[in-house]
């Protein structure tokens, strides 16, 4: 066996946890900025709630910045980085799906620090920024999927360089994470499809690359284990809290697991469609990319994708892994391909050189590594 474990995040999980967000809160200060999305926690009722129990718990003055957007760009981030100095905020409380949670975390490490957002992609750990300046962040999933509220990473897009890229940094974990899988129930059923696929492939990844970790393995094929199970009851009955539990729980497992070894050519190959084409959800993009790349990667990790299989329920020979991956985006209604998405093809050849030239850091952990043609030629095929 061989493995570290870092995860500096106080992670409360359970039904009706948002009512402690005040309890939690009140370490880190009086005056909070709340970052979410535009609508949705709105309307759900979980804004109103968790500002609720930030003043029954003796926060005095709370911001709302709601202006997160799907695919979050460096340009939202450097605006409530802006607002975060200007207002002298004491903490920073991220509450909605993965894009609040990662705007909130980019904006603590660049309100804390100089520069903008994009100067801290791939940004070395070292001494340069000071751990005690960073404003402390509390993430509130509302949806099951992303894992951010549990990881260092906080992805970005530029839209001038039409391109998406990560931050990944030791000062970019939040200081806690409330995990309430009553606040999922609102999702769409597309939502709930969409994040839970996005938690899938997390797991698929996390498990199949050549990062050696057994702690995350183990992780990793729960997650797949209960995604299996439990995504299509939580879409079939969108109110049932043990269906929407069992996700948030996996969504969590997930989100360590890529912590500890990050994820591989799926994800690298589906920034640069949704950077690209910003109104394709992440989710939406990895399901179209992953039958051709799971069969593209299976031979060179056999042992992983055995058990991929046998997990799953395809049997116990490490192609069916494909079959099992085709198997569940059907299931779940996200048996897609790029140009479902309105991706168009005569900009394959633009997004393989893009995945060439800014993600070059998974292909050594990728089960197997690709060449440019082989990129280009996983577009062509997941293109449809």
């Amino acid at each position: 066996m061989k493995f570290e474990f870092y995860l500096p995040v106080e992670v409360i999980f359970g039904v009706g946890s948002l009512n402690r967000l005040g309890e939690v809160a009140r370490r880190f200060g009086f005056k909070a900025i709340l970052v979410t999305g535009r609508q949705s926690a709105r309307k759900s009722g979980a804004l109103e709630k968790a500002i609720d129990s930030l003043k029954r718990h003796g926060i005095k003055e709370v911001l709302v910045f709601d202006e997160v957007e799907p695919n979050p760009t460096d340009t939202t981030v450097n605006q409530l980085s802006r607002l975060i100095v200007e207002e002298k905020v004491d903490f920073i409380v991220g509450l909605g799906g993965g894009s609040a949670l990662d705007v909130a975390k980019a904006s603590s490490l660049v309100s804390s620090n100089e520069g903008s957002a994009w100067d801290y992609v791939n940004y070395p750990e070292g001494p340069r920024l000071i751990p005690f300046l960073n404003r402390p962040v509390i993430c509130v999933p509302t949806t099951a999927g992303t894992g951010s509220e549990v990881n260092r990473y906080s992805v970005i897009s530029s839209p001038v360089r039409k391109e998406k890229m990560v931050i990944s940094h030791s000062l970019n974990y939040p200081k806690a994470a409330i995990v309430d899988p009553e606040l999922t129930v609102s999702m769409s059923r597309k939502l709930t499809a969409v994040t839970g696929v996005d938690a899938f492939m997390h797991a698929l990844e996390a498990f199949t690359n050549r990062v050696e970790d057994t702690f995350a393995d183990h992780l990793a094929i729960t997650a797949l284990s209960i995604i299996k199970e439990w995504l299509p009851i939580a879409l079939e009955e969108p109110e049932n809290l043990k269906a929407r539990a069992q996700m948030s729980y996996a969504a969590t497992l997930a989100g360590i697991a890529i912590d500890r070894k990050r994820v591989a050519l799926i994800h690298g190959m589906e920034h640069p469609v949704s950077a690209h084409y910003p109104h394709v959800a992440h989710g939406e993009g990895l399901a179209a990319l992953a039958p051709a790349v799971t069969e593209f990667n299976y031979r060179g990790n056999p042992e992983k994708y055995k058990v991929v299989a046998e997990v799953l329920g395809c049997g116990s020979e490490p192609h069916r892994a494909v079959d099992c991956v085709v198997r569940f985006l059907e299931k779940v209604g996200l048996l897609i391909t790029l140009k479902d998405l309105g991706v168009e093809k005569e900009k394959l050849e633009r997004l393989a050189e893009d995945v060439y030239l800014l993600a070059r850091g998974l292909f050594l952990i990728n089960p197997v590594e690709p060449s440019i043609e082989d990129i280009y030629k996983l577009y062509e095929k997941a293109y449809g």
